[in-house]
């Protein structure tokens, strides 16, 4: 693609994707914290919601499923995981909600920890098969996905279209200040991309989405240095019904 649209199909080749097969190791010697902060967000979404567990949620860009166990004590119904990985996908699968995917427990409960498992593109993804007929995922999480986007509209309007009214959505960037990033995002040497909080905020508005939570936060630490990133919690106020093709929502 060329720019400004800039998605994660430019990932540079031979980077280690969020998610991916890493050893224990070398994520401690990342510090890495995205999904532990992602899933402590959505810690904070349940006591605001207490005895109404998420009827549904959708692991954006789950990678090997990292993040998974932190969002399933919170959903009573499907758990959906997608990305474009079909390895990362496989070792998900492979997860239940007693071990795996970051769980190191008892064998208590050997159900799978995802209830559907997609190779899809987020930015052109429909509603699962899981979901048809239904108002759209209660609740979207993508921890440290965005990262690998430049402009963020496609994809916010996108994960817009497949939520239930009012369904929040939490997610992770790299941080950018204004005078780093004039169009509101600038890519790293790292390959991934950096956003400001007023560009995510303006985008987020537009695709329908208000702010509720925001936090500096630090994902990982490279060479040393610690990586400059920061949380949103939102909340989807508006969403647009047709979508390409002069679809519904309701038709995906």
């Amino acid at each position: 693609r060329a720019h400004p649209r800039v998605g994660v199909h430019l990932r540079r080749p031979g980077k280690q994707q969020p998610g991916s097969p890493t050893p224990i190791g070398k994520l401690t010697e990342l510090e890495y914290t995205v999904p532990a902060m992602a899933g402590a967000a959505v810690d904070a979404l349940a006591r605001g919601r207490p005895g109404r567990p998420f009827a549904s949620a959708l692991d954006a860009g789950c990678g090997t499923g990292l993040a998974g166990p932190h969002l399933r004590r919170h959903v009573s119904g499907p758990l959906v995981g997608v990305d474009l990985s079909t390895k990362m996908l496989r070792i998900a699968a492979a997860c239940t909600r007693s071990d795996g995917c970051g769980v190191q427990g008892s064998a208590r409960d050997q159900r799978p920890l995802y209830d559907e498992l997609l190779a899809l593109d987020l930015e052109t993804m429909p509603l699962p098969h899981l979901l048809r007929g239904g108002a759209g995922f209660d609740l979207i999480v993508a921890a440290d996905v965005l990262v690998y986007f430049g402009e963020l509209g496609p994809l916010l309007r996108n994960f817009a279209r497949l939520s239930a009214a009012g369904a929040p959505l939490v997610f992770s960037c790299e941080r950018a200040t204004a005078d780093e990033a004039a169009a509101g995002w600038r890519l790293l040497p790292s390959g991934r991309f950096a956003h400001t909080k007023e560009y995510v905020v303006r985008e987020a508005a537009a695709a329908g989405y208000r702010l509720i939570a925001y936090e500096e936060m630090t994902p990982r630490v490279e060479k040393g240095v610690p990586v400059r990133g920061h949380l949103f919690t939102l909340g989807l106020v508006v969403w647009e019904a047709p979508v390409q093709g002069g679809a519904t929502k309701e038709e995906l």
